[in-house]
């Protein structure tokens, strides 16, 4: 990202969304293997036999989340330079797939928590410590994709909304590591989202 940083007035936008692309496949295989819990655990036992550390995977996933974040931002801001390539699609699907890794590790899902199709469970188990540290180290990530979705234009964020709206509210009930995506979420709900749905009423 450093390198991006340092000559993004000369890359173009094309080739900011290949990088994007290429950063995209390693968080999607690191949030694979991350979900695996039998290869975890195979990892696991090669490490302790071999005294190697379990590899840094939730780090890399989130790592490699960000940057795409930070790419495809990058892109609408300099909307001016980049002409008509519209990165804007790939930002909301990329939005909407952060939001579902952290509902589906939250609620312990293994399917899409996007749809709201599920069974709502009456007896919700509070999440053990493990699982507290994965979505506390999560949450930077999380507060990011708020942040984009809040940074999108009023008439793509009325667009999406409906995309959105599922999400945002499986975040309310879920359960988080930090207070971080409780406060991201209370900002865009009274500053976004709050005024779109005043003034449909």
């Amino acid at each position: 990202m450093e390198i991006h940083n340092m000559y993004r007035a000369q890359i173009s936008a094309k080739n900011t969304l290949v990088l994007f692309e290429a950063l995209h496949v390693v968080a999607c295989h690191a949030h694979k293997v991350n979900s695996d819990a039998d290869l975890r655990s195979k990892l696991q036992e090669l490490g302790s036999m071999t005294q190697m550390q379990d590899p840094p995977l939730l780090r890399l996933e989130n790592e490699s989340y960000h940057s795409c974040l930070v790419l495809l931002r990058s892109i609408a801001t300099d909307r001016h330079r980049n002409g008509d390539l519209d990165s804007e699609a790939c930002l909301v699907d990329l939005c909407n797939e952060v939001l579902e890794v952290y509902i589906r590790t939250a609620t312990g899902q293994p399917g899409e928590a996007s749809t709201g199709a599920q069974p709502i469970s009456h007896w919700l188990i509070p999440v053990g410590s493990a699982k507290r540290r994965e979505l506390a180290a999560r949450a930077p990530v999380v507060v990011s994709t708020l942040q984009a979705i809040s940074g999108l234009g009023d008439t793509s964020f009325e667009k999406n909304l409906a995309r959105f709206f599922p999400l945002l509210a499986g975040l309310i009930s879920c359960e988080h590591g930090s207070s971080e995506v409780q406060l991201a979420l209370s900002d865009m709900l009274s500053t976004r989202v709050g005024p779109v749905l005043l003034w449909a009423c």
